[in-house]
Parts: C-alpha cells; structure tokens; sequence
C-alpha cells in the first residue's frame, strides 16, 4: 500500500526534477542563518576551520543549544519544500509519503520512539558497566534543560525530513521504476549512506565501519517501512536516535556536539555496531509480533500498483 501510493497525483519526470531541484535550495536557503554567523565569528577571528571539522560551537563562543538550532534549521526549511512540491507539483497529500493508510498511524511513531529508547538505555547500561572509565559526567543545569526542549522541539525536525524525503517521498519515486520492492528498498540506503558521507564521524572513526553503520541503519529502516506500509516507526526510530545522543550520551567527533548529560571520551566503533545490531534485531522481533508481520514477500515481491492505498 505505501509503495503504491506513489501512484497518486502526478509523476511526470520533470516534476520530481524540479522538486528535488526546490527541496535541494530549500536546504541551502536554511543555511543562510548559519552561514551568517560563521562569517560573523571568523571577522571576530575565530578558527573556522576547526569548527567545520567537528560542528562544535563552543570553539566560536556560541551557546550550543544555538547552534543546533542552526543547524536544524536547514532541515525545517528542507521539510517545508517537501511539503509545498508534494502538494503543489506533484498534487498529493503530504500524508501519501508518510503511510499507507488514510491518516498518520501517531501510535506507531511513540510507540517506536519509546521501545527504542528502552532497547537503547539497556545497551548503554551494559556499555558503561563494561566500560565506565569512558563516560564523563558533565551535567550544567543552564545548559542541559534548555538543551531537553531544544532536542525534543527542533530535532524531530530534522530526523522527520530524512525520513519524509530519502524513505518516503524518494523510495516511493524509485518504486515507480524499479518494480520490484528490493530496488527501492536498497537505492534509498544506499542514498541514505550517501549523503551521512560528509558526516565528521566517517573522518573521525573510518569510513568502513561507519558507512556500514549508515547503510545497514538505512536497509533496517527501509526494511520495517515496507513492512509496516508506512514510515511511522521509522519516524520514531531516528528522532529517539538523534535525541538520545544529544540528550544523553554524546561523543567526541560527532554531528551533534551538546552539552549531553555524559560524553564519551572514546567512541569503539565495532561495540556500536554490534549494539546496534541487536538492537535492531530485538526491536524488528518485537514490533512483527506486536503488529503480526507475516508477509516478508513485501522486501522482494513486484509493487501492484493496481491495488488500492
């Protein structure tokens, strides 16, 4: 039902130019904020060169509860160029590259974002009783609550559009072409993987593991989407991820450079994927007996695009 979805209003190539042409510009023009306070600090004479490396805002003296405003900010303007081409280009509702159904199935998404939090705060326990000498306690009342409404506000945000434009608005346009459920499924991973590339953790850790990190959480996130026939888990998934690390635990090279409750001194790459992974493992048992997933043809089988959404 999702994938066929995509049938719905009009798919004529050259709006999926033209709208991935005006999403991609939306993008920039949220960057704008951004970019005038980094010319901003570098006629201040600040480091600027050192602050592209890692994104932290601390090295320009700006407070970092700002700065991820300003960086989610690109993300905001992205999500609202999705929403004016899906309705104005492409005459769908925003909802058709959500979900299957007729409405946005909300339960899913808390529910996803709670079970994951749980699966996440399990794994963390057992890292740190294994591992406690790499947490570092840096809890500052005048950053930290700021920093809970800021990630639970703007984060979202950000997590919703990836999730809206790669898993939802750019499979269902692949779908149209690849006709069988698999090409979809693997061209937005890989899309996914792509574009985390840039991401100071591949410098930081590798760029092996961490792309196998990125391309394996896009093929997992992938996989429950067409599943489920909707990308509401999935939204809950990545907004508790990227709250998590802002919120609770974050390390150094990261995205998001917080002031977290604790801070990793140093990030083993091969125990994150190994805790991601059966991570992943529980949560996909949990949620297929839960909803009762029992046609897995749906990761291989042909798109009907006869069927109705």
């Amino acid at each position: 039902m999702f994938l066929e979805r995509a049938k719905e209003g009009s798919n004529n190539f050259w709006r999926y130019l033209v709208s991935i042409i005006a999403v991609v510009a939306m993008l920039f023009i949220g960057q704008i904020p951004l970019g005038i306070v980094l010319v901003s600090a570098q006629l201040k004479g600040y480091d600027i060169s050192q602050f592209t490396k890692n994104m932290d805002f601390d090295l320009l003296g700006i407070n970092p509860n700002i700065g991820l405003i300003l960086i989610v900010l690109s993300f905001a303007a992205g999500l609202l160029g999705l929403f004016l081409v899906v309705k104005y280009i492409h005459n769908k509702t925003f909802s058709s590259i959500i979900t299957g159904f007729s409405k946005i199935r909300w339960s899913r998404v808390f529910y996803a974002f709670g079970l994951w939090f749980i699966l996440s705060a399990i794994a963390e326990l057992i890292f740190y009783y294994n591992n406690p000498d790499l947490y570092v306690f840096q809890f500052d009342a005048g950053l930290f609550i700021p920093l809970v409404f800021v990630s639970l506000i703007f984060l979202p945000l950000q997590t919703s559009f990836e999730e809206i434009f790669i898993r939802g608005y750019l499979m269902q346009a692949v779908g149209l072409i690849g006709y069988f459920r698999w090409v979809p499924l693997l061209v937005s991973s890989l899309i996914f993987g792509g574009l985390h590339f840039m991401n100071p953790e591949v410098a930081e850790y590798g760029m092996g593991l961490m792309m196998v990190y990125y391309i394996g959480f896009g093929i997992f996130m992938a996989v429950i989407t067409l599943m489920d026939e909707g990308l509401e888990l999935a939204l809950g998934i990545h907004a508790l991820q990227n709250i998590y690390s802002s919120v609770f635990v974050g390390y150094k090279g990261g995205a998001l450079q917080t002031p977290s409750l604790f801070m990793l001194t140093e990030l083993n790459t091969q125990a994150m994927l190994v805790s991601w992974l059966v991570v992943s493992i529980l949560f996909l048992f949990i949620v297929s007996r839960k909803y009762e997933w029992k046609n897995w043809g749906k990761l291989f089988g042909k798109i009907e695009f006869n069927q109705n959404p």
